[in-house]
C-alpha cells in the first residue's frame, strides 16, 4: 500500500478532514446570507464561526473515541488538544 493509500485510509484524518470542510462551507454560507456578498477567503480563511480548528479537534477527538474506546489513551489526549485548541479559539 503506497503512502497516499495509507494517508487517504485514515478514517481519523478524513472525518477531522471532513468537519473543518463543513464548518468552512458553513462560515462561506452564513457570511453569504448575511453580508449578501460572496467571499471566497471565507472557504480557507481563519477567524469567525463556526470555528473550523474546534471542528477539526473535535472530530478527530470523537472518532479517535470511536475507534479505539472512550476510556483509551488516545481518546484522552485527542480530547486534552481539542480543550485547548476549543479555549483557545473562544478567547480570539
Amino acid at each position: 500500500m503506497t503512502f497516499f493509500e495509507q494517508f487517504f485510509s485514515n478514517t481519523i484524518f478524513l472525518t477531522a478532514a471532513f468537519g473543518w470542510l463543513v464548518a468552512q462551507v458553513l462560515k462561506t454560507l452564513i457570511h453569504l446570507i448575511v453580508s449578501k456578498k460572496f467571499v471566497a477567503e471565507r472557504l480557507v480563511g481563519s477567524g469567525g464561526m463556526p470555528s473550523s480548528h474546534s471542528a477539526f479537534v473535535c472530530a478527530c477527538a470523537a472518532s479517535t473515541g470511536v475507534l479505539y474506546g472512550f476510556s483509551s489513551p488516545l481518546f484522552a489526549i485527542a480530547t486534552v488538544v481539542a480543550i485547548v485548541v476549543m479555549y483557545d479559539a473562544a478567547n480570539v
